[in-house]
């Protein structure tokens, strides 16, 4: 299935200085009082009656919003004859054996599953970059997740090795050596990388370290590797790695396949991720809209856990840093001509802030329903990282996944 990617930010951005009005903006900086007062009831009346008739039942008994039938929202997008490949199309030599090998390449996975994952594709990557062996990545789950997972409780690690054959040499730890009569583990030399560190920097620094320790250790390894790579081979292999390497344990892809099939046997589902939860506002510095208590909880959250920085809420608020709340999510949806009898999985954690933040979604789309669906036996497979493992199946197999943070939606 090709997906047509729809920036929801940008979207609430162009309604709202679409309702308010290049004129209507400089209008209010001449004017104040009765006329501020007039020109918001204007708008909201406006737009009640808007939100209002986008609810209508039409004599088909379809929903229409600005003449857009609903169950179109549904249909996939033409692919128009596009075929993905991430197959080498060029000469591919194979990976280093162990001797001519340059060192091993420890990295350690931060942030989210979906950061973790990336930063996984990157490692790979960068091992074939610096003609490294990789060991097995780390990922970091106790900051938030409270939980000790590993890359071996979630991933297929036979898959995930044989996959890559051809690609990088992967080992499941750092060797030992024997040093002095001794016998013990090559210690790695420990490295931060920039953040979106260039090819070039791998080519030079980093290997110049690997050569010398004959191992490294690149922690934190999220968003370590530009983006922007000019090598086409490179960026297929970042594609080979997450579409093709990285498979979830067989448990993990049973659970998420019950649930799919629950949630198909009564139709069309939506997937939405509401990255409102305690990490996240966090690190977005996003606090002013929550009471004095949760303000000192979530400094206090940010102050252990990211760099300082000074961080003011309206600035971050209008360059689009921080989360769209649960109500502006549904006030989107709704507009983009979804009603209230959308199905929607959520795939999040804990949201931060309490019922306060939901009630108002889910008057605007009661049919919800999360991982729990799977039953009281297997929730415990649904803790944790294996929980948001599930949640991310639950994403790529729904007929719409959306997101709230940056604020995508993929239709």
């Amino acid at each position: 299935m090709k997906s047509k990617n729809i920036d929801l930010k940008s979207m609430w951005e162009r309604a709202t200085k679409t309702r308010r009005g290049l004129g209507s903006e400089t209008s209010l900086r001449r004017h104040h009082g009765p006329a501020r007062l007039w020109i918001a009831v204007a708008v909201l009346v406006t737009g009640t009656i808007w939100l209002w008739s986008s609810s209508s039942v039409g004599l088909l008994g379809t929903y229409r919003v600005q003449d857009y039938v609903v169950n179109e929202l549904w249909r996939t997008a033409d692919s128009n004859g596009w075929r993905a490949s991430s197959a080498p199309r060029t000469y591919w030599s194979p990976p280093p054996i162990e001797s001519e090998s340059n060192g091993y390449l420890r990295v350690r996975c931060n942030g989210g599953l979906t950061q973790q994952r990336s930063a996984i594709c990157n490692a790979v990557v960068v091992a074939r970059i610096m003609n490294a062996t990789l060991v097995l990545p780390e990922l970091g789950t106790n900051s938030f997740w409270h939980d000790k997972s590993g890359f071996v409780d979630i991933y297929d690690v036979p898959h995930f090795i044989n996959s890559l054959k051809y690609d990088v040499r992967i080992v499941m730890s750092v060797p030992k050596i024997t040093a002095q009569g001794k016998t013990k583990k090559l210690r790695a030399y420990k490295i931060e990388p920039p953040r979106d560190a260039p090819v070039t920097w791998y080519r030079t620094t980093a290997l110049e370290k690997i050569r010398k320790y004959g191992a490294i250790h690149l922690t934190p390894f999220s968003h370590r590797l530009a983006e922007e790579i000019d090598d086409p081979e490179l960026q297929r292999l970042r594609c080979r790695v997450n579409y093709h390497a990285l498979r979830f344990k067989s448990n993990i892809m049973k659970t998420s396949s019950d649930i799919v099939n629950k949630l198909r046997s009564e139709g069309h589902f939506m997937s939405i991720h509401l990255p409102f939860e305690l990490d996240m506002l966090a690190y977005a510095g996003c606090v002013d809209i929550f009471t004095p208590k949760e303000w000192v909880i979530l400094l206090k959250y940010r102050a252990e856990h990211f760099p300082e920085k000074s961080l003011v809420y309206k600035q971050r608020r209008l360059i689009g840093k921080c989360p769209l709340t649960p109500e502006e999510v549904g006030l989107i949806l709704r507009a983009m001509g979804f009603d209230n009898t959308t199905r929607i999985y959520l795939a999040s954690g804990k949201l931060f802030g309490g019922e306060r933040f939901m009630k108002i979604f889910k008057d605007m789309f009661p049919r919800l329903e999360n991982h729990s669906m799977v039953g009281s036996g297997k929730l415990e497979e649904t803790r944790g990282l294996a929980g948001s493992a599930v949640d991310y199946m639950e994403g790529h197999c729904s007929d719409i996944h959306g997101q709230g943070g940056r604020a995508c939606i993929w239709i």
